[in-house]
Order: C-alpha cells, then sequence, then structure tokens
C-alpha cells in the first residue's frame, strides 16, 4: 500500500482527517515500530487496560508524539483497527480469488495470509480478534468510529471463504463451521504460543506458525475430517 493511499484510506467521507497524516511521512520502518508497539499493547491488555505509557516504551517514541499523530488513546486505537483491516483484507486477495475451491486448500491459502501478515506485524492477527470482541461489547464508555464496512470485515471474510470452499462429502456445512471454529481456535492459540516463546523477538515466527498449521491440516485431511 502506498503513503498516498494510506492517507486517502484515513480520512473520512466528510474529509476530516482521523489522525494526523503527517505519521505517514515518517519512514516505513518506523511507522511499523508505532504501529507494532501500540498493537502489542492492545492485542495484549485490550482497550480499557492498555497504557500509553507501554505503548511509547515498546515504539520507543514520547507520548506527546504518540498523541500529535493519533490524538488520544482512542484515536490510536481507531488507526490500529482501520490500519489492520484494511491490511489483512489486502492479503486475503488471494484466497479470495480462489473462492470455491477444495476446503483444505482454501485453509492454506488463509495460513499463507496469515504468515504474509506475521512476517511484518506479529501481533496484527490477535490485536483484530480482540478488537472485534471490544467492538460487539455493550461498554457505554467505550464507542469508537469506525467504518461501518470494516468492522468485523477480516472475520466476515474468512468464514466466507470457508464455507464457500468444495467440501469433502462427509463434510456437511455445519461440520464445516465446527471444524472452521475448531481451526480458529488453534490458529490464535498457536499464535499466541508463539509470540510468547519469541518473546519480543518475533521476526520468523510467521514461518514456524506457517509449518506448523499446515502440519495440522494434512493430518486432518489424512483422518478425513
Amino acid at each position: 500500500m502506498t503513503s498516498t493511499g494510506q492517507k486517502e484510506q484515513m480520512t473520512d467521507a466528510e474529509g476530516k482527517q482521523a489522525m494526523n497524516e503527517r505519521f505517514f511521512d515518517l519512514k516505513k520502518d518506523r511507522q511499523d515500530r508505532i504501529i507494532n508497539g501500540a498493537m502489542r499493547i492492545f492485542a495484549q491488555n485490550g482497550y480499557r487496560h492498555a497504557s500509553t505509557d507501554e505503548m511509547v516504551a515498546a515504539a520507543s517514541i514520547s507520548k506527546g508524539l504518540l498523541f500529535h499523530y493519533f490524538k488520544s488513546k482512542k484515536g490510536t486505537w481507531e488507526f490500529l483497527y482501520e490500519y489492520s483491516t484494511r491490511y489483512m483484507l489486502l492479503e486475503l486477495r488471494e484466497a479470495g480469488r480462489r473462492r470455491g475451491t477444495d476446503f483444505f486448500e482454501m485453509y492454506r491459502q488463509l495460513v499463507k495470509a496469515d504468515a504474509a501478515v506475521l512476517r511484518k506485524y506479529p501481533y496484527m492477527p490477535l490485536f483484530l480478534r480482540r478488537a472485534d470482541d471490544e467492538l460487539s461489547s455493550d461498554d457505554p464508555k467505550f464507542k469508537p468510529e469506525i467504518p461501518e464496512d470494516l468492522a468485523g470485515a477480516v472475520a466476515d471474510l474468512r468464514l466466507d471463504l470457508v464455507i464457500e470452499a468444495q467440501r469433502p462429502p462427509f463434510l456437511s456445512e455445519q461440520d464445516a463451521r465446527r471444524v472452521s471454529r475448531m481451526l480458529e481456535y488453534t490458529r490464535f492459540g498457536l499464535m499466541q504460543e508463539l509470540l510468547e516463546k519469541g518473546g519480543e523477538d518475533a521476526a520468523s515466527m510467521h514461518e514456524e506458525y506457517a509449518e506448523r498449521l499446515n502440519e495440522y491440516l494434512h493430518t486432518l485431511r489424512k483422518m478425513n475430517i
């Protein structure tokens, strides 16, 4: 995604800047360090318990600079949600082109998309999962401003792709949903395990993630599951 495209996407329909677009004038490695730092704290602690002090420490910036770019803790969360959703939807394009393919082949495409995301943003899927749960909560103190078409869009697309896949004769749609739910628990559990094992150095976790999840898929297929 180009810097210009990012700026356009982070502007709402009325032209009001959702965040300070000068953020995209930073060098990309610094942008990513800020994104990853804030995303990790939100993913680990949730919005309510996420500390901006921890975010700026993780990103190696001052609190004043964080608020200069994102206005507030809520503004930071909103930016990360929109950024993460758009980024992951782009990574799912190839899987989307293969709608209707074999059930297990579709999951391999989803694993491939995950690995591409994790390589650059190790906490993005976990952040988005937790953020979706927060969006669906009834917390009166948390009312983020998220474009309606982006709320839950990644989870919805993943489920659609799985349900539309060609299922083996022994796998009903209901069973496919159950297997999908089981694999989602496995997916997020494996991410969490690898991140905890890797600590701050999560640079290569995407490789082990892809290898191990593909092994699980292969085992399920051999068992006619």
